[in-house]
């Protein structure tokens, strides 16, 4: 088959314009994930990537592929009015498609128990009765950062113990025992404690510190944050505020190794 030239040329023009178009696109997504459902270090622990790649193959190949192919200036305005608006209406639908699968699978809650934070994902509250004001209660917005309180008593326990085993859930899943976090709680680190410890994560997070203003290193605390996928890095200010997080191998710390808070 001979390319002619031109319409080669004209071909590219439409799919560089759909690609432009497509990159916005991702771009919406991308901020919706880093931002409200899946905020550092949480997109590398518990699949925000594989989200946005299934976005990238719809919005960044097959869309503007398909324009590339059907788009001819010879072919009657109508009938290319209708490819174009059907491959719209498509790609549209399978984006919308996309967003909400992301969205129905984002943390809901990031909750702190025995020295180890630990993300939960939105399907996992399905079966819990949970009132709207509930959630309200713990934060202005998902992700809640919350922390898991004791069973008050005995008989509190054991109906714990069995709505977890019923349910096949971990305490630190179980949103009736969530608290409010109102400061950075034991069982992180501080930076000197890192370097003591666990040199080559103290040498990322001081690079992590350094591309972030506002945030003094003395005022930071380091914890480890388990996913769906892996582990990583929260960091929180000792206000107990979120302030993002990074990748990192990290031990698991049991209650009695974890390092003692800041005085």
């Amino acid at each position: 088959m001979t390319w002619n030239p031109d319409l080669l040329r004209v071909k590219l023009k439409a799919l560089a314009a759909h690609l432009s178009i497509s990159v916005l696109l991702v771009g919406i997504a991308l901020w919706l994930m880093l931002r409200h459902w899946f905020p550092a270090p949480l997109f590398a622990t518990d699949g925000g990537g594989v989200g946005l790649k299934l976005l990238l193959l719809v919005d960044l190949v097959l869309g503007p592929l398909l324009t590339f192919v059907v788009f001819n200036p010879t072919k009657a305005r109508r009938l290319m009015v209708l490819d174009l608006s059907v491959i719209a209406v498509l790609q549209l639908a399978a984006y919308g498609a996309g967003l909400w699968s992301i969205h129905s699978v984002r943390v809901q809650a990031v909750a702190f128990h025995e020295s180890v934070f630990h993300s939960v994902t939105a399907p996992t509250y399905a079966d819990q009765t949970i009132a709207p004001q509930a959630w309200q209660a713990l934060g202005p917005g998902a992700p809640y950062l919350v922390t898991v309180r004791e069973p008050a008593n005995g008989e509190e326990a054991s109906g714990v113990m069995a709505f977890a085993l019923t349910q096949g859930l971990e305490p630190y899943a179980l949103q009736f025992l969530y608290q409010p976090l109102t400061a950075a709680p034991p069982g992180g680190w501080t930076l000197a404690q890192l370097q003591a410890q666990q040199p080559m994560v103290a040498a990322k997070a001081r690079e992590w510190l350094q591309s972030r203003t506002g945030l003094a290193a003395d005022a930071a605390r380091f914890y480890r944050v388990e996913g769906f996928f892996d582990s990583a890095v929260l960091v929180l200010d000792d206000q107990g505020q979120w302030r993002g997080g990074f990748t990192a191998d990290l031990p698991r710390l049991s209650p009695s190794s974890s390092p003692s808070p800041r005085s």
